[in-house]
């Protein structure tokens, strides 16, 4: 009886211990899961942390498919590829900061790029200045009367394209005749030669222009003659050694104006004496096409602001950007770089010429 009281006793220990033993692995793994759960959310925590807070690295970023060089191809541009799905957009260069410079109505009538003729008289502004030429006088050139007044920097290369003349060929004879003429004095002439022609309007207006519709009134034009040493004085006509003037004059920033195959369209006849200041680089740009003046303002509306652009690299190497504005009433905006080399000229038609002059990488 004790025996089988000792055997059921050892048996229920045994199941006991059994229980305690499972209780306690349990207990641990349960413990053990715990803290794993406990150190994977303080790893995810952190991991977090630093990538919110690290700067992407230069070779994190994608690499372009093809190498391209350090220095730019001249003449050529670069093509953009598409990237992929797997790629991050490449980033583009920031747009360059932008100024607006405001211009009115009555800025259309101003600057050395005005066009005057019948369809488009000079409008006269109590702000225009003129210098006399004779500050510039030298031995390379005469003047037939004294107080020939014309646009500052006109005159400056006036003087440099008459002095070059003289050093190439020692001739002296250039006899300045005419510059700026007020209405009154245009008046003047134009009777004289309406009288000379007998009253014939139409061959009158084919050598004056009509008081008002001058470009001598711009202070922008000058009209050459010859003046031998001998006391003779003879029409300008542009010929013999006189060529290298009117075949040059461009590089002064001059025109020869009145081209005699455009008399329909200037109402001017031929008159090679007869040279306008437009600058650099409009009189180059000129000089390489067949345009009279007229169609040259509006070949350069076909450049508008919001479209294509002329550019052009002139012989001395400067580059520049050409366009065109509408005036759109009383003001009108023109959006440029910040720090734009440029000037503005009205066109004394409906709009402005903006010429900037580009440097460097622009």
């Amino acid at each position: 009886m004790e025996t089988r009281n000792y055997v059921r006793r050892r048996q229920a220990a045994k199941k006991r211990k059994r229980k305690r033993m499972i209780r306690r692995v349990v207990v641990a793994a349960l413990l053990v899961a715990a803290i794993a759960a406990v150190i994977a959310l303080a790893v995810w925590i952190i991991s977090a942390f630093i990538d919110r807070n690290t700067e992407p690295k230069p070779q994190d970023a994608p690499v372009s498919v093809t190498e391209q060089s350090s220095e730019p191809t001249v003449g050529t541009e670069t093509a953009l590829t598409e990237p992929t799905e797997s790629e991050e957009p490449v980033q583009t260069e920031p747009e360059t900061e932008k100024e607006t410079v405001t211009v009115t109505a009555e800025d259309v009538k101003k600057g050395i790029l005005i066009l005057v003729n019948r369809q488009h008289p000079f409008a006269f502004t109590a702000d225009y200045e003129l210098i006399d030429l004779f500050t510039y006088k030298s031995s390379a050139y005469k003047f037939r009367d004294d107080g020939m007044m014309f646009a500052p920097f006109a005159s400056e290369k006036l003087n440099e394209m008459l002095v070059d003349f003289y050093n190439r060929t020692g001739n002296g004879d250039i006899n300045i005749i005419s510059t700026f003429r007020d209405i009154e004095t245009q008046q003047r002439i134009y009777n004289s030669k309406l009288e000379y022609y007998n009253g014939n309007v139409e061959t009158t207006e084919k050598w004056v222009a009509l008081p008002g519709a001058s470009e001598h009134h711009t202070g922008l034009a000058v009209d050459f003659g010859i003046y031998t040493s001998d006391g003779e004085s003879y029409d300008y006509d542009g010929s013999g050694e006189y060529a290298w003037i009117n075949e040059n004059c461009w590089k002064y920033g001059f025109i020869v104006r009145y081209d005699s195959a455009k008399t329909d369209i200037t109402g001017i006849a031929y008159e090679p004496w007869h040279f306008r200041y437009l600058g650099l680089p409009h009189s180059e740009i000129l000089s390489q096409t067949d345009f009279c003046y007229e169609e040259y303002i509006a070949y350069l509306k076909s450049y508008p602001q919001d479209g294509e652009h002329l550019f052009f690299t002139s012989y001395t190497g400067d580059r520049y950007e050409i366009f065109y504005v509408r005036s759109e009433g009383e003001k009108t905006e023109i959006k440029l770089d910040k720090g734009a080399d440029y000037f503005i000229s009205g066109n004394n038609d409906d709009g402005f010429i903006v010429t900037v002059t580009l440097h460097g990488d622009s």
